[in-house]
């Protein structure tokens, strides 16, 4: 009977998990996040997918459609305490704006999925988008250790993050340069029905401070084809040279707080701006990423 339990522990183990929506508690809160597991083995590389303010795990996993998972990643959507992150922004007055400690959640889930044998902790990747980009942001100044490279969609550096100096983080951004939420220029962040939503450096001054940190020279710009030219968008990437880790820039004239690659209802461009079609964010981010998980 022993050798029966053992054997079927051990077929439960090697069995891949399914997905579906996860607890655990951190902060005397219980904490959620969703989880698509692979197929594949066990000790995978992992994306962490942070949705913006007033998001959802599920309507993130909406939006990206990433493909991850069937290629061997684990994907994992956490869900932030009434649909925001406390990213370390603060207010005009120098308030902290939350207090829910985001980065300790986030540390503890995946520490949880390392335990379980489900993810490579050295190979844990994150994006978002928004929020949720800034709270990406706040994980590479705060806990450098957790990530092994980011991609930020429409979010400049926020005001009021603090931002130590740490090792170089392989990094994508992509901007929208008619953003009509976060300012391109910088600024205070612009939310329909909300006051003091906290400020944002420049785009220029934001990939000025990540090009310092990961040790870059300067930046080559490559104009990518309009393949979409009804879309009113022009999209031009600037790959920076000689770097300890790879940074790249895609600037979006024409685009907005939005998704690039994602086709939207057209009262959303009256909201957020336009959306690019010339590339497409997942894209870009899953071959980032896959690429740097084989390094």
């Amino acid at each position: 009977m022993r050798y029966l339990l053992a054997a079927l522990m051990l077929l439960a183990l090697a069995l891949p998990a399914s997905a579906g929506m996860r607890e655990i508690e951190h902060d005397g809160k219980t904490r959620r996040f969703y989880v698509e597991f692979p197929a594949g083995p066990r000790n995978a590389p992992a994306v962490v997918v942070l949705h913006g303010g007033a998001g959802t795990p599920s309507k993130m996993r909406k939006i990206t459609e990433f493909t991850l998972h069937e290629r061997g990643w684990v994907e994992i959507y956490p869900e932030g305490i009434d649909r925001q992150w406390n990213d370390g922004r603060t207010g005009a007055n120098g308030q902290v704006l939350l207090d829910a400690d985001d980065l300790g959640f986030l540390r503890a889930m995946i520490k949880q999925l390392a335990s379980e044998g489900v993810l490579d902790p050295s190979r844990v990747f994150f994006t978002g988008a928004s929020n949720g980009g800034a709270m990406a942001l706040r994980v590479i100044c705060q806990a450098p250790e957790l990530v092994a490279g980011a991609a930020v969609v429409i979010m400049n550096q926020p005001v009021g993050m603090e931002c130590p100096d740490g090792p170089p983080v392989p990094l994508i951004f992509i901007h929208g340069a008619d953003d009509p939420l976060v300012p391109f220029a910088g600024g205070p962040i612009t939310v329909i029905g909300k006051t003091d939503r906290g400020s944002v450096l420049s785009a220029s001054e934001t990939l000025a401070r990540y090009a310092f940190r990961n040790q870059c020279g300067a930046w080559e710009e490559i104009a990518i084809t309009d393949h979409f030219p009804n879309d009113g968008t022009l999209v031009r990437l600037h790959s920076y040279r000689g770097c300890a880790k790879p940074l790249r820039q895609f600037i979006i004239d024409g685009g907005g707080h939005t998704w690039p690659g994602n086709k939207n209802h057209r009262w959303v461009e009256k909201l957020l701006g336009r959306t690019s079609l010339d590339i497409s964010a997942t894209f870009e981010i899953e071959a980032f990423f896959t690429d740097l998980a084989r390094r």
